[in-house]
């Protein structure tokens, strides 16, 4: 059998007929209702300078920022955390980001009003089909109505 006699490859469809293109299509807006619908604010941000690669709309609710902002500016994340908070919160992601271990630490943000919010941070490195480090994807929850009720102090561990 010649090249010229092999047949064409089947067209990339699933078991209901969609196309490649169709199911990622569908898996896409998927993610992204879920992503919208979560009370904490979604995140994914850079190995190598901690930039924001991605936020959810949340985060305008909760700090005031909006997608757009933390988007252009780079270090905007570590602008508004907590001046008494900053140091350890920074050591421990770059901790984290020598181990690879999951994170979780709950730490204060200043939103663009001025008020202090709590937050509880926990996030996971993202890997590649080979195993190789992408980037870190998390979720910031606004705990400041628990640290408010007088829950326990800030757990600084990573």
């Amino acid at each position: 059998m010649s090249i010229a006699e092999l047949p064409e490859p089947p067209a990339e469809e699933d078991a209901a007929g969609d196309s490649l293109e169709e199911r990622v299509e569908r898996a896409e807006a998927m993610y992204r209702s879920l992503v919208q619908s979560l009370p904490g604010v979604t995140y994914a941000e850079a190995l190598d300078d901690g930039r924001t690669l991605s936020i959810g709309p949340q985060a305008e609710e909760m700090l005031g920022y909006t997608e757009h902002e933390w988007m252009s500016d780079s270090l905007l994340w570590m602008k508004v955390i907590h001046p008494d908070d900053r140091d350890w919160v920074v050591e421990s992601c770059e901790r984290a980001n020598q181990t690879g271990k999951p994170w979780v630490s709950e730490y204060r943000m200043i939103a663009k009003d001025g008020r202090v919010v709590w937050i509880r941070d926990e996030a996971s490195l993202v890997r590649g089909s080979q195993g190789q480090p992408l980037c870190w994807q998390g979720v910031m929850w606004d705990i400041t109505a628990q640290k408010s009720a007088g829950s326990p102090t800030t757990d600084r561990s990573r």
